[in-house]
């Protein structure tokens, strides 16, 4: 069913002045169940006996949990006490025979032996359809199609665990048997596990404990020679699924809107090795994700191609004017794209429909909560487009150097602009100067500048075609350094705009089009290394405590490092005995050092003497190894 909803949950918050609208699902927002009260989502499956078909759920394959916390979602989980055999019967799971001929309404006693229903018995006995059944090997076998947690399986004739006279067959249970289960039957085919078996059995009810464990099919098979029937088999579950996909409704935010940081509580539950959450999102310029395409006619009724069409004028279609449903509309839909809690999004934006996606993954006991998840957005946006650049786009490692920054703004109707800009930098800059609009030297201020990036402030930039010129200096000492940035209106700080790399203005004669953008690179010969150029400030110190020369100082260049890796410094005797262990620290890429004061592991100061210096760094792909000599004299 598709539900149309006005847009009540977006409650608007004042940010600096001005609205920001917000979305909020879950927690004490809009239901988990509800999908964000937009328009259902379309998945598309494919059942076992039929073509593709689109559902409009927001749990595909029903493996989300709502009910068992109130106001948060997970895995679906199964309460021990609850026989959850039915799940055998939504598409792709079944419940079918082997060994055996299907006779007539086979299928229907199948269905009956798993939905509950205590009047139809799957039976194997004579009747006047088929006189001589085949008793012995046997097999019913219940297919979940996907793995679920289970710990018990038991099965019955009629009239037992339900009394019911008008069905007097409690003595017709399965005198032999056999308990298997399967945890993946995927084409690289896990072998089956037998897990029971009982060749003289005197129990009606047949109920077998087991270890609690992901199964995906579970097949009982007769070894009687002697009539019998299943009323029900039951499989009772526990724990969490291991996987499962929710869906929101695709939001309808009124018009395209810049869209803030994505934000959600989350909770590990048991160990969290063992589990994950991922969300994604995608943004799109209509409210139909899915390509719903008709066939084209000429005069002669012979087909020339195919259109897209919405929903409703495609199921108005004779079924043989319609092309099977899909793929995922790439011309109007961004590809899903995932999101850190609190960050932007990287789907293009401004945009007017979003759709997120969280993906759960975990154990039976391990796994992951969420209650709320919400994301400001502001309409109009700050801008239609932000194309950014660079220059120049080429520079040596650990050499001061000045990079020319343009924003270029493009507004195709209303839009509020900006008048502020962060930009994202590995190290700190020595400065940020020279801003112009439109050419223009203008009043600006440099909000801060630090480790990581730098923020300005301009007058407001919001007609279209605009451009914002700047420069800043600073060392680079990495390869592919990427001066990616955001937009702001002072107004609503908390939605920022993501910078878009592109051709935003041209710099220079030898400033290539088709190169524009945020990233700039190293030469190939500084490619590959860890450490940069080495200083020792003196080979020679004399650590007597007369505050002269009395410390070996060690500098050095960081390079290419995405992440913080382990620095040590080793000083050993001639003997290769070592002497000092500098304390092993964790740096970042660019400057770094170490100080030795000239005392020993016990800390004692050394002799006189030569000793060798050992730097090494241990990044994730590779390790680096740097030595030289000095001398310590009295």
């Amino acid at each position: 069913m598709r539900v149309w909803l006005s847009i009540a949950l977006l409650s608007a918050v004042a940010v600096g002045g001005q609205p920001a609208q917000r979305f909020v699902l879950g927690g004490e927002g809009v239901t988990w169940r509800s999908g964000g009260g937009h328009r259902d989502p379309t998945v598309l499956f494919k059942p076992r006996t039929s073509r593709t078909r689109e559902d409009t759920t927001n749990a595909p394959g029903d493996a989300i949990e709502f009910t068992h916390r109130r106001g948060w979602i997970s895995p679906l989980f199964f309460d021990p006490e609850v026989n959850i055999a039915a799940r055998v019967l939504r598409d792709p799971g079944f419940i079918f025979l082997e060994g055996a001929f299907y006779g007539v309404g086979i299928d229907d006693q199948l269905r009956g032996t798993v939905n509950g229903d205590h009047q139809v018995a799957f039976e194997r006995r004579p009747n006047l359809f088929n006189v001589s059944p085949k008793l012995r090997d046997v097999w019913v076998l219940l297919d979940f199609a996907v793995p679920v947690g289970i710990h018990r399986v038991r099965f019955y004739p009629r009239n037992t665990v339900v009394p019911d006279p008008q069905y007097p067959f409690h003595e017709d249970y399965l005198r032999a048997y056999e308990v298997w289960i399967n945890p993946t039957a995927t084409a690289t085919a896990t072998p089956d596990l037998l897990v029971a078996r009982n060749t003289a059995n005197e129990n009606a009810v047949v109920d077998i404990a087991l270890q609690p464990q992901y199964v995906r099919q579970v097949k009982v098979r007769s070894l009687s020679e002697m009539p019998y029937e299943f009323d029900e088999i039951e499989v009772y579950g526990t724990g969490y699924m291991a996987e499962g996909v929710y869906l929101s409704d695709i939001i309808d935010l009124d018009d395209r809107a810049t869209i803030g940081p994505l934000q959600w509580r989350e909770e590990v539950i048991g160990d969290p090795l063992f589990s994950e959450l991922t969300v994604r999102m995608r943004t799109g310029l209509d409210d139909t994700p899915l390509q719903y395409n008709i066939f084209v006619r000429d005069s002669g009724n012979e087909i020339t191609g195919f259109r897209d069409v919405y929903p409703n004028a495609y199921y108005a279609q004779p079924h043989t004017e319609r092309m099977p449903l899909g793929p995922e509309d790439d011309r109007n839909w961004s590809p899903w794209t995932k999101v850190e809690n609190g960050d932007l999004t990287t789907a293009p934006v401004p945009r007017r429909y979003v759709q997120l996606r969280l993906e759960l993954e975990g154990g039976l006991f391990q796994t992951r909560a969420v209650d709320q998840l919400s994301f400001d957005y502001l309409v109009p946006p700050i801008a239609d487009g932000l194309t950014a650049e660079v220059y120049p786009r080429l520079a040596a490692a650990e050499q001061p150097a000045t990079f020319r920054y343009a924003v270029r703004l493009t507004a195709d109707g209303a839009v509020r602009g900006f008048d502020r800009l962060e930009v994202d930098t590995n190290i700190a800059a020595t400065a940020v100067r020279a801003v112009r609009i439109d050419s223009l030297p203008v009043a600006f201020e440099v909000e801060y500048i630090r480790e990581g990036g730098f923020a300005l402030r301009f007058p407001r930039i919001d007609r279209d075609g605009t451009l914002l010129e700047f420069a800043f200096d600073l060392p680079i000492f990495r390869f592919g350094t990427t001066f990616s940035g955001r937009a702001y209106n002072s107004e609503a700080p908390g939605v920022p705009q993501r910078l878009v790399p592109g051709e935003a203005v041209v710099f220079a004669a030898d400033d290539v089009g088709e190169l524009s953008g945020l990233f700039v690179a190293i030469p190939k010969s500084q490619l590959g290394k860890l450490v940069g150029e080495i200083a020792v400030a003196r080979r020679v110190f004399t650590p007597n405590g007369d505050g002269v020369n009395d410390r070996f100082e060690l500098s050095f260049n960081l390079l290419q490092l995405v992440e913080v890796a382990p620095v040590r410094l080793e000083v050993y005797d001639l003997a290769g005995r070592l002497v000092r262990l500098g304390g092993e620290e964790e740096w970042g890429i660019g400057p770094a050092g170490f100080v030795w004061d000239g005392r020993a592991v016990d800390g004692e100061l050394v002799g006189v003497g030569t000793y060798v210096w050992v730097l090494r760094v241990v990044a994730d792909a590779f390790a680096e190894v740097h030595s030289g000599i000095l001398a310590v004299a009295y």
